[in-house]
């Protein structure tokens, strides 16, 4: 799992957090009377140091941070509390700002529970501590602090910063836990689920072996994030050695239509098929969407075009009895035949008409496969341009699991 979107992210905060912020007279920080009042006063004795310390870090001048704060910390005289808590700041802002992050953190955890702090000054002491743990791979001290700034009031997306040290240290049960409620909080918001999180998530469950947990996830990439790779995933694992050639085909029709076909036995098989089902027009069209893709190489050349040229003989022979057929099916009382036809007129690309002869083969009823059926009309009424219509056709695919989840699919595009 690669961290794509915590680092830069972290970067952002800590070049922020090392030049803001800082002042002796923070009155949102007085918020215990150990520094409130007279107690929220830098030390006379080290006043001077501290102050130009204190300068030294709105100039960036790093080097010059850690003398004056050494000048201080070198003061014979005892140190307050206040006292205490600026030098730990000074020093995790002057590290922080020359990414030593590790060192950083060491002193940002000095001060993550004292009272100098408010409540909100607090939250952003933590949240800062898992950003710049997260840059050193320190997980643990990540998973504590994020989790601590997720309970205190930090943003639903913080938790990609827990949800990658939980699935970087290989604890995917809690990594897609972690990750699954900032999906729900974000998406109770109205806001998107975020690709990252679905990311960790399908991949933690990859690794726990939960198929339903994957396949869910799987959807909610291409839902939201409709990316080829994702739709890939998804198609791939439908596309199982026990299918039927129908379930197959179907599935094949939905993964060439968002771009998930990406082999030259893919194309060839989705042409096989199609042909043994009597759609020479689907089978050139799988063909050439594999040309247009350049996955027949040199071995396999030849074969294609021998296929290709069997296909269109089919296809001519086929077109020239259309009429014919549809006489046939119109006389016959039950739509088998006309939902035949129905998928020949959509193989040809002849979508109005696709819709009128599967319509009628629907309404007639005694249709042997009705959730096919309902797929070919859905996609027919896609290529119309009529999404609304297409979505009605797709809803009413419910018998066959496989066509059902292939028809769900499609609905993404309605």
């Amino acid at each position: 799992m690669s961290k794509r979107w915590g680092p830069s992210a972290a970067n952002a905060a800590i070049a922020a957090f090392a030049v803001l912020g800082l002042g002796f007279a923070n009155s949102a920080a007085a918020q215990a009377p150990e520094c409130s009042g007279k107690n929220a006063q830098i030390s006379k004795s080290i006043k001077k140091p501290m102050s130009a310390a204190f300068d030294a870090v709105k100039a960036q001048n790093w080097p010059e941070v850690f003398n004056q704060v050494a000048i201080a910390q070198a003061d014979a005289k005892p140190k307050n509390m206040y006292d205490e808590f600026w030098i730990h700041k000074l020093l995790g802002s002057a590290n922080a700002g020359q990414k030593k992050y590790a060192e950083a953190g060491a002193e940002l955890e000095l001060i993550a529970d004292s009272p100098c702090l408010s409540d909100e000054d607090r939250l952003d002491n933590v949240k800062l501590l898992t950003q710049v743990y997260y840059q050193v791979d320190n997980y643990p001290k990540v998973i504590e602090y994020g989790n601590r700034a997720l309970k205190t009031g930090a943003p639903p997306d913080f938790g990609l910063y827990v949800g990658q040290a939980y699935y970087l240290s290989n604890d995917f049960q809690n990594a897609a836990k972690t990750m699954k409620e900032v999906v729900a909080s974000l998406e109770s918001q109205g806001k998107p689920p975020g690709e990252q999180n679905l990311r960790i998530i399908h991949g933690a469950c990859a690794q726990l072996e939960d198929k339903a947990c994957v396949a869910e996830q799987g959807e909610k990439l291409v839902k939201h994030y409709p990316k080829p790779e994702y739709w890939q995933n998804v198609v791939v694992s439908m596309m199982r050695s026990d299918a039927t050639d129908n379930q197959m085909l179907n599935v094949m029709r939905l993964a060439m239509q968002v771009g998930a076909m990406t082999t030259s036995d893919q194309f060839i098989e989705m042409a096989e098929i199609a042909l043994n089902a009597g759609l020479p027009g689907e089978a050139i069209t799988a063909i050439d969407a594999g040309k247009a893709k350049d996955v027949f190489k040199d071995g396999r050349k030849a074969d294609v075009e021998k296929m290709l040229e069997r296909a269109k003989a089919a296809a001519d022979t086929d077109k020239k009895s259309l009429a014919q057929q549809e006489t046939a099916a119109k006389a016959n009382a039950q739509g088998n035949a006309d939902v035949k036809l129905g998928a020949a007129y959509l193989s040809y690309g002849e979508s109005a008409k696709a819709i009128e002869v599967l319509s009628r083969g629907i309404s007639k009823g005694g249709v042997r496969n009705p959730d096919e059926a309902g797929i070919l009309l859905g996609i027919a009424y896609l290529k119309a341009g009529n999404k609304p219509e297409a979505a009605k056709a797709f809803q009413t695919v419910n018998k066959d699991p496989t066509l059902t989840k292939v028809a769900k699919l499609w609905l993404l595009n309605t």
